[in-house]
């Protein structure tokens, strides 16, 4: 600042309002691409959008072409992606060949997931390029449409908040789906797969509770916490907060781990490997 007035950078020959005469701002390069900086800015958007490329082709590929090999020990365990197995739970027999439980429930956890305000910015940066960081230009497109905030398209995303409750149920599921791998023939136990679907379970849960709406939902209309049910909530909100500021390492941890645990049922279910087995009687 100089005088109160933002800092420029003296030039000779320019006219302008007084305060500006003899300077000029800092130039922003424009151009899809362009840029003035020396790191590599480029890392962090490309390795986002690869991941995102990657893991909604896979599941489409896994959904609507190898969706043979979901489960193993007749629904004892069950891939994480066709989690909870509706159709199986419910015993739904009528219904097409072609179709299975993630085809219903996929809109859930993808509408969550693509609501969410860490999403928002990742796919605003990466698939859109609006920008794609910071101080680097974005294509020449998007200054004609411009970023009209959630109008259009992306007014869905106030959709969030609700698709947080749907995500609760969904969440629930799966723990109960990680109670059933535990019976083994009329015993109690666990194998290698209950700790790949307890841990896949535990991350979604962070993911959840981390999340702003989750975070609002407790201390979002009370001003105070004092006694009974407020004394939970209250709790519940700062547990919330502590851990929404790692929100993006529940995010993209819950991610990965879908597809690894889906990996071992599938590897499981084709033979490839084993799963080791503890009875405890």
């Amino acid at each position: 600042m100089q005088n109160g007035q933002p800092y420029a950078v003296p030039i000779q020959g320019i006219t302008g309002a007084p305060w500006m005469r003899g300077y000029q701002r800092l130039p922003l390069v424009k151009g899809f691409g362009k840029t003035q900086r020396i790191d590599n800015w480029w890392n962090q958007p490309a390795i986002m959008a690869a991941a995102l490329g990657i893991a909604m082709i896979y599941t489409g590929l896994r959904v609507i072409l190898l969706d043979g090999s979901i489960h193993y020990e007749n629904h004892r365990v069950t891939s994480p992606i066709f989690s909870p197995d509706i159709l199986h739970m419910f015993h739904i027999t009528n219904h097409p060949g072609w179709m299975n439980s993630a085809m219903l429930i996929l809109w859930i956890p993808f509408g969550f997931r693509g609501t969410c305000y860490y999403m928002r910015k990742v796919y605003h940066r990466t698939f859109l390029q609006n920008p794609t960081a910071c101080l680097v230009a974005k294509p020449n497109i998007n200054h004609g449409v411009g970023y009209s905030g959630e109008r259009g398209v992306f007014i869905f995303n106030n959709i969030h908040r609700y698709m947080l409750y749907l995500a609760v149920i969904i969440l629930s599921m799966k723990y109960y789906d990680v109670i059933l791998t535990m019976r083994f023939n009329g015993s109690w136990g666990f194998s290698l797969g209950t700790l790949v679907l307890a841990f896949e379970s535990f991350l979604l849960t962070m993911y959840v509770v981390s999340c702003h709406a989750f975070r609002h939902l407790f201390g979002g209309s009370l001003d105070q916490w004092r006694g009974g049910i407020s004394t939970v909530a209250g709790w519940m909100f700062r547990f919330s907060s502590r851990h929404n500021a790692s929100h993006n390492l529940w995010f993209w941890t819950s991610l990965t781990m879908v597809f690894l645990g889906d990996i071992f049922v599938l590897s499981v279910a084709e033979g490839v490997i084993t799963d080791p087995r503890f009875i405890m009687g």
